[in-house]
């Protein structure tokens, strides 16, 4: 099965439980973000990877138009019962795939991609993509999972989180992050490494994790380097992550 259709398979049936999720719906992130991006009420804006509509919502108060994609067509759907309940009424929400945008290049005076790059298969055609249809002198934001750097912690975590859902491609450390963003045409203007808890069990729960599958991952934690376990602590009721978070201007 590709990740395509993992995708598909793990977020259709949650899509309503994303909608309603704390973690992106969060208001201090939300917030944080706007601080960041500074948008204008002409600007247009992409949401790449929607899910539940929370960044495209938190958008559409402070621009002219958001276009907020998604592949799973049960999200856009959940997305748009937000959009109406709150009567936003300047969101397209639009079927599309970040690795093969149908958008004009240098259309949008802002790219966003809130929880979304960790499942996209190809990071570097998306994130070609997202900066192809940026205008020059556009934001381009990324909030994503992260791990610590180092080659323990860039294999173990990326193993943990396949465990936990199927679907995951990779999170990113903030070395390889800067890999990354030397091959695009941006001037990076912050990039924070956030540390954060997940509370359990309600993140196995949110993908369902078998129960296989989070003793696995307990084990996982078990047999890291005191090292390694210094930047992660857990316990039964948490496990330790990390996020970046960037704000870029195109070139």
């Amino acid at each position: 099965m590709n990740n395509h259709s993992e995708i598909l398979k793990n977020f259709g049936p949650r899509a309503s439980d994303y909608r309603l999720s704390s973690t992106h719906g969060n208001p201090v992130d939300l917030e944080r973000m706007i601080q960041l991006l500074k948008p204008t009420s002409d600007a247009v804006a992409l949401d790449v990877a929607t899910g539940g509509g929370h960044t495209a919502l938190a958008l559409a108060k402070y621009v002219n138009k958001v276009v907020a994609i998604d592949i799973t067509p049960e999200m856009l759907s959940e997305a748009k019962k937000a959009a109406a309940s709150l009567q936003v009424h300047n969101v397209d929400f639009v079927m599309n795939d970040i690795h093969l945008l149908s958008f004009s290049n240098e259309q949008f005076d802002i790219v966003v991609s809130r929880f979304a790059i960790h499942h996209f298969s190809n990071v570097k055609k998306a994130l070609k993509e997202m900066c192809r249809v940026l205008k020059p002198g556009g934001k381009f934001y990324v909030l994503d999972c992260s791990v610590y750097d180092g080659e323990e912690s860039e294999r173990e975590f990326n193993r943990l989180e396949l465990l936990r859902d199927s679907s995951h491609q990779c999170s990113y450390s903030p070395r390889q992050w800067k890999e990354l963003l030397k091959e695009l045409p941006l001037a990076v203007e912050d990039l924070s490494f956030l540390r954060e808890e997940y509370k359990l069990p309600q993140w196995f729960d949110r993908m369902d994790t078998d129960q296989g599958n989070r003793r696995e991952i307990f084990c996982l934690l078990d047999e890291l380097s005191e090292d390694c376990k210094s930047h992660y602590p857990y316990g039964p009721d948490f496990i330790t992550t990390y996020r970046l978070e960037i704000l870029a201007t195109k070139l």
